[in-house]
């Protein structure tokens, strides 16, 4: 009985001991798990304040930017309509000719200007996003990385078209149009809104089922850190 009572002790003893180091073995594993989670929602909160969200933003200034400058040009257009049809109007040839002379110098100081502003403000945004994307290259997703060729190459040709160092015709025949950079513009918007939405979740990605829309590569935020 004796012997009973102290195998059962011995028992009792080392299942305690095991139960107090399993739960130190879950505590470690939480803590590390959490952790890990931690970094990986830094990474992605620096993905997005450092690279993503910047791009994007430049790119919203230049489209409203543009967008507006189409609206001024449809507007400029009508009214030169009612200049010329009020000029016909003007029985006096000398008259007549003074008046459209006086409306179209209003034409070329919106022409001034408007070349003033893509040399000035948005030639040098687009310089900005290639200086971002270059700096901060490696918070870049792959996919994003592809359209880094295309960012320079746009810009190079309006480099080389502002010159005038280069013909027209070699221009054209080289040059890299805006349309090519549609793509960027979706992957980078893209990224931005899955990141932002991660990080709302409180939530890292994990795998490529994980990813965002139309992209592939978005899980490598979550395995940048590895142990």
């Amino acid at each position: 009985m004796e012997t009973f009572d102290w195998i059962k002790g011995v028992v009792a003893d080392n299942f305690s001991a095991l139960i107090g180091l399993l739960g130190v073995y879950v505590g470690v594993w939480l803590t590390r798990r959490q952790m890990e989670v931690h970094r990986k929602l830094e990474f992605c909160e620096k993905q997005l304040r450092e690279f993503y969200s910047p791009l994007v933003g430049i790119r919203k200034e230049i489209r409203i930017l543009s967008e507006f400058r189409l609206a001024g040009e449809k507007a400029h257009y009508k009214w030169w309509q009612d200049v010329s049809k009020f000029s016909d109007q003007i029985k006096e040839r000398s008259l007549s000719q003074k008046y459209l002379d006086e409306k179209g110098s209003m034409i070329s100081s919106q022409i001034e200007y408007e070349n003033k502003q893509l040399t000035e403000k948005i030639i040098p945004a687009y310089r900005q996003m290639a200086a971002i994307f270059k700096n901060n290259y490696w918070l870049a997703e792959e996919e994003t990385k592809n359209h880094f060729p295309t960012l320079i190459q746009f810009i190079e040709t309006w480099e080389r078209h502002l010159s005038r160092t280069h013909p027209p015709e070699v221009i054209q025949e080289i040059s890299v149009s805006e349309e090519k950079l549609m793509p960027f513009y979706a992957n980078i918007e893209q990224f931005h809104n899955f990141l932002r939405e991660k990080l709302k979740e409180g939530k890292p990605p994990k795998s490529k089922s994980d990813a965002a829309p139309g992209t592939n590569n978005i899980y490598r935020a979550a395995d940048v850190l590895r142990n």
